[in-house]
């Protein structure tokens, strides 16, 4: 399923959660020099607390990302197929709150089928794109219910995240497939929603 010149990620966490690392992921590309599509079923209200070292994104970066927001499954789609077609190509395309397209009342398909469906086109699109730009295209998405302990996500993405909040606390942990390193970083939470990175650890997974 997967091509060299495609990096899929998938964060798995609370929607409380979603807006704040989309967002911080959105600058990150961009400051890069990344086009960057963003898209989320409802507006941003605000603009999201990031990592409390993390400076306001320029100008020229902010001119590199694009929100766009899609109520439902059938806009998302509209939008997937024509990504290719924009003026600007996009080489990176985030997508905050997944589970919004995957349980839309309109799908009649079964649900297993459905997810598998939006995965490939979400998937196909970038591939188009990085065809186009002759260059690798970046997907990352965010999920709390749907993709979550799913078999699906290892067959459409490559690198999963899990992020758990407690006390306080942010748990950001790499999920590992077989024997292999597993990254984990702790932030500690503001009360502004802010964070600050407190520790980084590595333990192996069997």
């Amino acid at each position: 399923m997967f091509s060299k010149n495609i990096k899929t990620t998938l964060l798995c966490g609370p929607k409380i959660l979603s807006k704040s690392f989309m967002f911080e992921a959105a600058i990150y590309w961009a400051e890069r020099g990344r086009r960057v599509v963003y898209i989320s079923p409802t507006p941003l209200e605000r603009r999201p607390a990031v990592c409390h070292d993390r400076s306001n994104p320029t100008v020229a970066a902010l001119d590199l990302m694009r929100f766009i927001y899609l109520p439902d499954y059938e806009t998302l789609i509209e939008q997937l197929v024509k990504l290719h077609t924009y003026a600007a190509v996009p080489s990176v395309l985030l997508i905050d709150d997944l589970d919004n397209y995957f349980t839309d009342e309109t799908i009649k398909n079964d649900s297993v089928m459905h997810i598998a469906r939006t995965c490939a086109l979400i998937f196909h699109s970038m591939k188009s794109c990085s065809r186009i730009l002759k260059m690798n295209a970046y997907v990352c998405a965010w999920t709390n219910s749907s993709l979550t302990n799913n078999f699906l996500q290892t067959i459409y993405f490559r690198n999963i995240w899990n992020l758990t909040e407690e006390d306080g606390k942010i748990i950001v942990e790499r999920v590992a497939i077989g024997l292999s390193l597993k990254p984990s970083y702790k932030y500690h939470k503001f009360e502004d929603g802010m964070r600050a990175l407190q520790q980084i650890f590595d333990f192996v997974e069997a």
